[in-house]
């Protein structure tokens, strides 16, 4: 991680808008700046202009882009940890997924 004591931005990828906003409004963690993104091109936007500790990926997303996106995490990133949403849950479980992710890393530092 780019920071001591717990991960520090979070970028949230998501294909849909509404659902990405909605999870940045939703999720509430001390110390953390959530970044979010819709597209590959705003995710690589992101990673370069912030040093992202945490990303994590919806499922809504298609699989080719999905890949794409992890592959340009990792290329930008050496500490980067990246976390991959399941379908089943679908939308509504996006925020609560994004909560267990950032909970569960601070929890770790």
């Amino acid at each position: 991680m780019a920071h001591g004591g717990g991960p520090r931005h979070v970028l949230i990828v998501g294909r849909l808008l509404d659902v990405v906003d909605d999870t940045k409004a939703r999720v509430r963690c001390e110390g953390v700046t959530l970044h979010t993104a819709t597209a590959l091109d705003e995710v690589r936007l992101m990673l370069a202009l912030q040093p992202i500790d945490i990303m994590i990926v919806g499922a809504g997303i298609e699989l080719a882009e999905r890949l794409a996106i992890v592959r340009a995490a990792f290329e930008q990133s050496e500490t980067i940890t990246v976390h991959m949403k399941d379908k089943a849950s679908g939308a509504k479980g996006f925020a609560p997924f994004v909560e267990s992710v950032v909970a569960a890393r601070q929890m770790a530092s």
